[in-house]
Formats: C-alpha cells, sequence, structure tokens
C-alpha cells in the first residue's frame, strides 16, 4: 500500500508523495503503519524546507493529521503512549517553527525601523532642499522625488517616534509646498508683467514714430496684436494695467472711427498669451 507513496519520497517528488499519502491515510484513518508514514514526512518537511511558509503548512497539516489519527484509531494503552511521543515531535516542530517566525518578525521590524530612520532623513534633506529660491523645473523635481520617498516608506511598521516625527515632517513639507507653489507663481507673474510692460512701451514707441503707418488698420493689427493685446488682463499687476491702459488710450485717442472700431475688435479677437 505504501509502495508508491515510498518512491516518490525517494525521487524527491514532494508533490505526488504528498497525493499517495494523503489519500492512503484518507482510505486508512486507523491505520497506525500509514499514518506514521504520512505524519513523519509531514514533519520531516515541516523540520527541513527552506521556505518559512512551507514549513509552517506542512506542521499544521501534520498537526491536523495526528488529530484526526487519534479520533480514528483503536484507543489502546499502547496507543495513549505512541500517541503522546507524536505530539511532543509536532508540539516541538511548532514551537521551533513559532520561534523562527518570532525571529523573523523581530529581524523584519529592525530592518524597516533603520530603513525608515534613513527615509526620514532623506524626507529632511528634501524639505531642506526646498528652502530658499528654487526654480520651477527644481521643484518639479523634488516633488517628484518627495512623492517616489513616501511610496517606499513602511508606515505600519513605524516606532511611535517615528510616526511622530513623519507626521510633523510631512504637515511641514505640505505647507513648504504651498507657500513655494505662490513663490513660483508670482515669480513668473513678475516676468509675464515685465514682459507684457515691454510690449506695450514698444507699442507705444512703434506707433509715436509712424503714427501715420499704423493708421493702415493692417499695420495695425500687426502692432496690437503682438503688443497691446497679446497679454491676459488677469495675470497683469495693477500698474502694468495703468501703463497699458496709458498706451492704449494714447493710440485710440490718435486714430480715426474706422480705426478706433478695429481697434476694439483687435483688443477682443487677439490670442493672449498663456506663459
Amino acid at each position: 500500500m505504501l509502495s508508491l507513496f515510498e518512491e516518490y519520497k525517494r525521487n524527491g517528488k514532494i508533490a505526488e508523495a504528498l497525493l499517495a499519502g494523503r489519500n492512503l491515510f484518507n482510505q486508512n484513518p486507523g491505520d497506525e503503519k500509514i499514518f506514521a508514514a504520512y505524519f513523519d514526512y509531514l514533519c520531516t518537511l515541516a523540520e527541513t524546507l527552506p521556505s518559512f511558509a512551507d514549513r509552517k503548512n506542512f506542521g499544521e497539516q501534520a498537526n491536523v493529521a495526528l488529530a484526526f489519527y487519534a479520533e480514528n484509531a483503536m484507543l489502546t494503552r499502547e496507543f495513549v503512549e505512541v500517541f503522546a511521543k507524536y505530539q511532543q515531535r509536532i508540539n516541538v516542530i511548532l514551537e521551533e517553527i513559532e520561534k523562527t517566525n518570532m525571529k523573523r518578525v523581530k529581524e523584519e521590524q529592525a530592518e524597516a525601523e533603520s530603513q525608515n530612520a534613513e527615509f526620514l532623513k532623506k524626507l529632511f534633506a528634501l524639505k531642506d532642499s526646498m528652502q530658499g529660491e528654487i526654480t520651477q523645473e527644481k521643484f518639479d523635481e523634488l516633488l517628484v522625488e518627495i512623492e517616489k520617498l513616501d511610496s517606499v516608506i513602511e508606515k505600519d511598521m513605524f516606532t511611535e517616534e517615528q510616526a511622530s516625527i513623519y507626521e510633523s515632517l510631512t504637515k511641514e513639507i505640505t505647507g513648504l509646498i504651498s507657500v513655494k507653489m505662490r513663490q513660483i507663481e508670482h515669480r513668473k507673474n513678475i516676468a509675464y508683467n515685465q514682459q507684457a510692460a515691454e510690449a506695450f512701451a514698444s507699442a507705444f514707441e512703434k506707433f509715436c514714430k509712424e503714427e501715420s503707418r499704423y493708421k493702415n488698420q493692417t499695420q495695425l493689427f500687426s502692432l496690437a496684436s503682438t503688443t497691446l493685446f497679446a497679454f491676459d488682463a488677469s495675470r497683469l499687476f495693477n500698474e502694468t494695467l495703468i501703463y497699458y491702459n496709458h498706451v492704449y488710450s494714447y493710440i485710440f485717442s490718435k486714430l480715426d472711427d474706422g480705426g478706433k472700431l478695429a481697434l476694439t475688435r483687435y483688443a477682443i479677437e487677439c490670442e493672449r498669451k498663456a506663459w
């Protein structure tokens, strides 16, 4: 009955041996010889396999098999003594597996704590890099680095101290990001307004030099579309708008009725720069 099971064992075919052993044992749950062979194989796997998950699995299977055997075997004084030996063996195996598991968990916790400490240091460094004046490109790079770093931090493995540091640090970084976004946007708006003011000055200068030329609507459109009406008024500072109104009013006052209408139409239709 056990020949096929033993053959698979000798040939190292674990899956096949388990199938044969389980089948024999389930059909003969009270047969000590079959049980002993199957139980011993499960215990051996639980003691020797490299994978902790496999060892735990086969240890649990051996414990279940022992309980099933106890329910079906003939109850005698000899059986009770033998059962105690089987129980002692599986208890030792399960205890050793649990010790290994506890050691593994502690090592993983220690490793995670160490890694998290390094990650928090890097997060501090990234926060420091965001201080002072930085470009949009540098700001974007830092945001990507922060996101990447945050995604690999094992937050569920934080110590209480690390959790507190992380919470405080993320609040600081979030606040700093908001400040930097406003600063960068303000710098962009300054550059935008500087460009707009220069364009308005160019329009004023060109119109004053060649007023008669720009009374031609085609030339007027060429001038106005690239200077006066090339900028989004919602992004202009009050000072820039005041200068714009001065230039616009001056040019408008020098045009005849047809020119005034054309300039107004250009103001409505011209595409504004978004940057």
